[in-house]
């Protein structure tokens, strides 16, 4: 077993089915007894015969079933016990590792590994922070500590999965038959469902059981349910809720017991050291800010979704979710099985689930947009956070931000979930729509480049580059592919050797802040420092004005898409503006009410094309 699948078991789970195994085993025990109850008379009287036997038989052998099928219950109820404090006891063994690690400046690589943790930097694409691991050679002596709690960690969650392989081998009857085609010893309770299949085998799957198992599978697998692509809407949104109900319930006991035994903040180390910072109040510290921050983002979520279904805005569906981490959502205003038009939005660099309020925000301004245009047109409006989204926050120490790794992984998650839709769409296929914003316009190139997703029309916006050079290569006509970059926004124009300036960007950024300073006092630093910065990268863009960051510049004729206008924003300056250019400011204001930008993709969502504005065009 990795430690990926480690930390994703869920021992929680296999607690609650082992219950109700327990609970089934107890309620056909009182059947079991009810039946003998009523049958023990019958042999006792004195009716004889050929009727008599045959009559004794059969009801025998029924008892007989009831009871070895109460046993089998009870036994699976044990493994599910014992599959749960196995893995809860790993986890507990990984935990200590990866505190362990943490207080020592460690890291533990995906494959267990150890080794020194990246310092973190901040800085206009986060400098460049990698020289300093030079002065890091020698690992500290925690680190054969946490390498081996690691490998205990590993080897017990082994051993649980063998032991339990084993005890569902030796169950009898039905019991052993349930086992085998769940899968529980492999997958730890993760995955007690049909595996392998294509969305639409899974909707054919899920059509084909009944109400009462549909629904039975909703209460005890929502984790499954809600992620598992091909299923209706509403049948994710259902166990979506539950899962986040259930998460936020456990996240709050969790933050209870942690402030009801809250460490002291230094400890008295003698004469000699004196006091000296505690470092399981430091651990204490850290897992009450990740736990609180991802109640926070629950409660923001939450608040999203409370505006389905109010003021013109239709029904909300939650057709993802998970808290860790920074968090997963996707969220549907309007129901995408039954739209004629169905448009994904897939945010970029630093969304979050605690963000995703600007963003759900985003999808509801499309879809007011878009039914405005054509108010008889079923519009399905999606929010799209189904992948690891970059982070600026420790951007010096991770470069992911400059990386396609994310967008790769994350376009597959897309290909998946698209697929899903068409799968679950009752009736008349209908119209889909991939709309990425900055960053998330790079995993929508991965997604149609190299996953074979090929919706009606693309749009991109605020765009580092689609990891193509042309329209061509996304898999759809060039003139369904549509861009749009505001004059002001600075990310379009981020040259594709960026990396390389940042010497240059540093030092002229320093010339700029003094410069700045003898100016104009104090207050021409930082101006000063954003001109000085910025300065390479305008000269390298000038020198070659379609390209991008990550490949070709989208919202360029050279591209072969259509290029729309975007300039325009309600209140904020519509012609190149260097003050306003280096707020970063632009970046965000497409979907603002009333801008050119989102006039036109709305229209283009709609499939109202002649009302796209061309850049350049003086209509809004």
């Amino acid at each position: 077993m990795d430690l990926a699948t480690l930390r994703a078991a869920q021992p929680d789970l296999l607690e609650k089915a082992a219950a109700q195994w327990q609970s089934a085993a107890g309620q056909l025990g009182q059947i079991s007894h009810n039946f003998a109850a009523q049958t023990e008379p019958l042999f006792l009287s004195s009716w004889t015969g050929q009727a008599a036997d045959a009559a004794n038989t059969r009801l025998s052998a029924v008892s007989g079933q009831l009871t070895a099928a109460t046993a089998d219950m009870n036994a699976m109820a044990a493994v599910y016990r014992d599959a749960a404090t196995g893995i809860s006891d790993a986890q507990a063994l990984l935990h200590t590792a990866e505190d362990l690690a943490a207080s020592n400046g460690l890291a533990i690589g995906p494959g267990g590994g150890v080794s020194l943790a990246r310092p973190a930097f901040s800085g206009l694409l986060g400098h460049v922070a990698l020289e300093e691991q030079a002065l890091f050679a020698q690992l500290p002596p925690a680190a054969d500590e946490v390498t081996s709690l690691v490998a205990k960690a590993l080897a017990l969650a082994d051993d649980v999965d063998s032991l339990v392989s084993a005890q569902l081998a030796r169950l009898p009857g039905s019991a052993s038959a349930v086992a085998a085609t769940s899968g529980l010893a492999t997958k730890l309770g993760r995955d007690l469902l049909p595996s392998g299949m294509t969305p639409k085998e899974v909707n054919d799957w899920w059509t084909a059981l009944g109400p009462a198992a549909q629904q039975q599978l909703i209460h005890q697998f929502p984790a499954q349910i809600g992620w598992m692509n091909g299923l209706p809407a509403t049948a994710r949104d259902q166990a979506n809720r539950l899962q986040m109900s259930e998460e936020q319930a456990s996240l709050e006991r969790q933050l209870a017991g942690l402030k009801a035994d809250e460490p002291p903040g230094v400890l008295w180390e003698g004469i000699k050291l004196g006091w000296v910072s505690n470092p399981a109040a430091d651990q204490w510290l850290t897992q009450v800010s990740q736990i609180g921050n991802e109640l926070n983002g629950i409660s923001v979520l939450e608040q999203s979704l409370a505006r389905g279904g109010k003021g013109g805005v239709p029904q909300a569906y939650l057709l993802g979710f998970s808290a860790a981490g920074i968090g997963r959502a996707i969220v549907a205003y309007g129901n995408p099985n039954t739209a004629a038009a169905t448009v994904t939005y897939v945010p970029g660099v630093g969304s979050s689930l605690a963000t995703s309020g600007v963003d759900t925000n985003s999808a509801i301004a499309l879809w007011q947009q878009a039914h405005k245009l054509d108010p008889g047109q079923n519009v399905s409006s999606v929010y799209w956070l189904g992948y690891n989204s970059p982070q600026t926050s420790n951007i010096g120490g991770d470069l992911s931000i400059v990386s396609t790794a994310d967008a790769i992984s994350g376009a597959h998650s897309l290909a998946g979930f698209q697929s899903g839709l068409a799968a679950a769409h009752v009736g008349a296929p209908g119209r889909t729509v991939l709309l990425g914003h900055s960053y998330g316009s790079l995993v929508i190139g991965e997604a149609a480049a190299h996953d074979g997703v090929r919706p009606s029309d693309i749009i991109v916006v605020a765009s580092p580059g689609m990891g193509v050079s042309s329209a061509a290569q996304l898999g759809i006509p060039p003139s369904h592919v549509w861009a749009g970059a505001n004059v002001n926004d600075p990310i379009p124009d981020i040259p594709p050797n960026a990396e390389l300036l940042l010497p240059k960007v540093a030092e002229d950024a320093v010339v700029g802040a003094i410069g700045g300073l003898v100016t104009h006092g104090l207050s021409g630093i930082l101006p000063g420092l954003k001109s000085g910065a910025v300065a390479p990268l305008l000269a390298d863009h000038a020198e070659n004005p379609d390209a991008s960051f990550f490949g070709a510049n989208p919202a360029t004729p050279a591209f072969g898409g259509n290029d729309f206008r975007a300039n325009y924003v309600p209140g904020e300056p519509s012609s190149f503006d260097m003050s306003y250019f280096l707020s970063f400011h632009a970046h965000s204001t497409y979907f603002n009410p009333g801008s050119a930008s989102l006039r036109n993709m709305a229209a283009i969502v709609a499939g109202k094309y002649g009302q796209v504005t061309a850049a350049g065009s003086d209509s809004g």
